[in-house]
């Protein structure tokens, strides 16, 4: 079995790193810079991090942070989940991998607030299951079941905000501001590093994602399109992918967006008029109530039947320039 690994802020403000134990956290006595320093060891000697005699925490009352620091780069799938594809009106099947950037600005901690930003009307949220690279991926590197998790070394909840209006707004339909606001990437609180024989445990994950309370996600991670292996291939191909990235797998269905009609005809119809474009993917949600402030979100990542649990982010919404 793996190790679970949180990120905790002290009382004096430091960050320290720990190993969850149901309900507590030993923490660890080296302070690592980032969590590439933190794998790098545990892979190279897992018998460093025995928790016997380390100083304990309450996980409950521990003030959680995100446990992926900030030197990374952000690779995320999208229409990576059949039921998503439907939702979005395109006809469920494998076409192309449909990969974009997220930049580490956007990232913030599990109980973070998600700040909305100013002339944002179309705010939406995304659950994802993220990958963590064990290692640099060289150039052209064919990644298959066999040698997976060679490369991949855990995985971590994520949330993909995504400001819609934003997205289809942009000229040419460029995605990065849409996508890459700063807290628009909440993260953890676990890192689960992933044991050598644990390589099932990657298809047999839940997500799920509550707004006020309701299920408005639930998914199970065998159900992606694009595997891992596929999507790091493809990522080999063109760019370098380094120790510690993150590779945020798509989302399921469940997503506020309502991809109608109304929304391709006023994306296609105005295609080379931005601003006119925005206008008419709004008012094509006029009755749809996206993210706005107060709003709560509740995310969790267990295993399949729900005995195994690898963490759950609580975010509130609020305005930027509040």
């Amino acid at each position: 079995m793996g190790l679970s690994i949180v990120r905790v802020k002290r009382p004096d403000e430091a960050l320290v790193w720990g190993v969850v134990l149901e309900q507590e956290v030993a923490l660890l006595g080296e302070n690592y810079p980032s969590h590439r320093e933190l794998m790098t060891h545990y892979f190279l000697d897992p018998k460093a991090f025995d928790v016997k005699d380390l100083e304990r925490v309450s996980y409950s009352k521990a003030n959680l942070q995100s446990p992926i620091t900030s030197d990374i780069q952000i690779f995320c799938q999208g229409l990576n989940y059949a039921s998503h594809q439907e939702e979005g009106g395109i006809k469920a099947g494998k076409g192309l991998n449909l990969i974009f950037p997220k930049p580490p600005s956007a990232l913030c901690g599990p109980y973070d607030t998600i700040l909305r930003p100013s002339g944002c009307e179309l705010l939406d949220y995304e659950i994802e299951l993220a990958l963590v690279l064990r290692r640099d991926l060289p150039a052209h590197t064919q990644v298959t079941t066999d040698n997976l998790l060679d490369y991949v070394g855990g995985f971590t909840l994520a949330n993909d905000v995504s400001a819609r209006d934003f997205m289809f707004g942009a000229p040419m339909l460029q995605w990065f501001k849409g996508k890459g606001q700063r807290t628009f990437c909440p993260v953890g609180p676990i890192l689960y590093l992933i044991d050598a024989g644990e390589l099932e445990l990657l298809s047999e994950l839940r997500l799920t994602l509550k707004l006020n309370e309701e299920v408005r996600q639930d998914a199970t991670t065998d159900q992606l399109i694009f595997k891992p292996e596929e999507t790091l291939t493809e990522l080999a191909s063109f760019t370098d992918v380094n120790l510690g990235d993150l590779l945020l797998t798509g989302t399921p269905g469940g997503v506020i967006l309502n991809a109608n009609l109304r929304v391709a005809m006023a994306i296609f119809l105005n295609f080379s008029n931005d601003k006119k474009r925005k206008e008419k993917l709004v008012k094509s949600q006029q009755g749809i109530r996206y993210l706005q402030p107060g709003d709560k979100l509740e995310l969790s990542l267990t295993s399949r039947d729900g005995v195994r649990r690898f963490g759950t982010q609580v975010n509130e919404v609020r305005d930027a320039n509040r």
